[in-house]
């Protein structure tokens, strides 16, 4: 069969659910999938003139992602983070007429929806298709799963493999008055999970950043990059004088691709997004052993991150990730492998 979905019962249950590998895969490539977390676990690639490849670093199985979140380097591997990405000053934000207070778990801090979030509980799998192209779409309820959060937020998060595209769309169905801003983290690397970041190129449709104060939280402000030659060229980050030290947030230009990873022998990845930020990360040191026996270091892999501004209810000049009762959102996230001639 040239392409297929399979699904993989891995003999637990967690929320209620089986715990479920999916496997989607067609002739030039294959992704597998934990429902723990809704994480991508890997992406392989085989294209004619480069050499086989995974592209995202990843545990060998879920219970190894489980046993991240006692851990006090958590990567989040490869897991759908929400359902608020980024940081939130002092795990507060304004709600209708008051402050709604989350329970921090970063210092005074929310980090990535906090203790219990998108990434450290069992999603259902709602559906699975192999045509037109093979698809995996899972499902979960915040109140169902003890998620802090005001309001109930139900998600959907579907992976669909392409002849060269991996897309993942987030959607999001506000039950009661809530909030909106989840992303995908996968570590990404051209050149293959065993390689280093730092010896590809990444480059991103970019001209500003969000600046940060000491506790990596928006200060609201936007620091301008040096100039570009031409409107349609990207920028190289390891042009920034604190690369390879990246946490921050890039303003996108809504031009295809918003960024670009190309490994040393010219393997390329294009990502594109309809959010406006990619959260920029280099960093993730492990405490765990990843697939094929590697240990990760910090500069194993990059999480290129598709949401709105973090902190975002906290600054009147960012995106709105207000969700009404009855309002959907869409977060759209495209890794294209096609390699140009």
């Amino acid at each position: 069969m040239s392409s297929y979905a399979k699904i993989k019962d891995l003999g637990e249950q967690l929320n209620g659910y089986p715990v479920l590998e999916i496997t989607l895969s067609n002739t030039k490539a294959s992704v597998t999938l934990f429902s723990f977390g809704a994480t991508l676990q890997s992406f392989s690639i085989a294209l004619p003139d480069f050499a086989k490849r995974d592209v995202v670093l990843g545990y060998p199985s879920w219970q190894d992602y489980q046993k991240t979140f006692d851990s006090s380097s958590n990567a989040y591997l490869g897991a759908i983070i929400g359902p608020v990405a980024g940081r939130i000053a002092y795990a507060r934000i304004p709600f209708q007429t008051e402050t709604f207070h989350f329970e921090p778990n970063e210092g005074q801090h929310l980090l990535h929806g906090g203790k219990t979030c998108f990434s450290n509980v069992n999603w259902r799998l709602l559906s699975s298709e192999e045509k037109p192209y093979p698809q995996a779409t899972f499902l979960l309820e915040t109140a169902t799963t003890n998620i802090n959060i005001p309001g109930n937020l139900r998600t959907e998060v579907t992976y669909t493999l392409k002849e060269f595209e991996l897309s993942i769309q987030i959607k999001c169905l506000a039950l009661e008055d809530t909030v909106s801003n989840p992303t995908q983290h996968a570590y990404f690397n051209p050149g293959g999970h065993q390689a280093s970041i730092l010896d590809s190129k990444v480059l991103l449709n970019t001209s500003r950043y969000i600046e940060l104060n000491e506790d990596k939280l928006p200060t609201g402000g936007l620091t301008g990059i040096p100039q570009k030659d031409a409107d349609n060229e990207l920028y190289q980050l390891s042009d920034l004088k604190h690369y390879p030290q990246i946490d921050n947030a890039f303003v996108l230009e809504q031009a295809y691709p918003q960024a670009e990873l190309i490994a040393q022998d010219g393997f390329c990845l294009k990502f594109s997004t309809n959010q406006p930020v990619f959260q920029v990360y280099i960093g993730g040191e492990v405490d765990f052993t990843g697939k094929d026996s590697l240990r990760y270091h910090r500069y194993s892999g990059i999480c290129l991150e598709q949401q709105a501004e973090p902190d975002a209810p906290n600054h009147d000049n960012f995106s709105d990730i207000y969700l009404k009762k009855g309002r959907e959102k869409t977060n759209l996230l495209q890794i294209n492998f096609e390699q140009e001639p």
